[in-house]
C-alpha cells in the first residue's frame, strides 16, 4: 500500500492485496476469501471546517465451500446456494462539515454509489447502494 501528501489539504491511498488460501486437511470447513483486492481513493480537508473522501473498492470473486449440509435436501428439491461471490466493485463518497471548534460534524456519505448489486459471501444479502448520514460529538 502507498499513502500520498498530493497537497497541504489532500491525500491520496492505494493499497493492493494477494493472498492464496490451500489447506491440506480433509473433511473439515474450508476457507475462502478473493484472490485480489484493490482499493484507492482521495482525502481532501480545509480549512473552512469541510471534508471529504472518494475511494474505490474491487474484490476479485471468491469461491467459498460449503458445508455438506446444504446439499443434503436437494433430492427433495431445494436449491443449494451457488458456493462461488462474482467480482464487484465498489465507489464511496463522503462530505463532512466540522463545526463547535471541531467538537461536532455532520456528515453524508453514499456507500456503492455505482450501485454494484453483490453479495459477499455466498449466504449473504445482495447489497445495493447505501446513503448515510450522521452528526457526531466528541466532548
Amino acid at each position: 500500500g502507498v499513502e500520498f501528501l498530493a497537497t497541504r489539504w489532500l491525500t491520496g491511498f492505494a493499497n493492493y492485496a494477494y493472498q492464496e488460501i490451500g489447506q491440506t486437511f480433509e473433511d473439515v470447513a474450508r476457507r475462502g476469501a478473493p484472490r485480489s483486492k484493490f482499493n484507492a481513493g482521495l482525502r481532501g480537508e480545509w480549512d473552512n471546517g469541510f471534508n471529504g473522501e472518494v475511494a474505490y473498492y474491487y474484490y476479485g470473486a471468491a469461491t467459498y465451500p460449503l458445508n455438506q449440509a446444504f446439499f443434503s435436501f436437494v433430492p427433495l428439491g431445494a436449491v443449494p446456494p451457488d458456493a462461488r461471490v462474482g467480482s464487484y466493485n465498489l465507489l464511496t463518497f463522503r462530505l463532512g462539515y466540522r463545526f463547535w471548534k471541531d467538537k461536532a460534524e455532520v456528515a453524508l456519505s453514499a456507500f456503492n454509489a455505482l450501485n454494484d448489486k453483490h453479495k459477499e459471501h455466498p449466504l449473504g444479502e445482495v447489497i445495493g447502494s447505501r446513503v448515510l448520514g450522521w452528526l457526531t460529538l466528541k466532548l
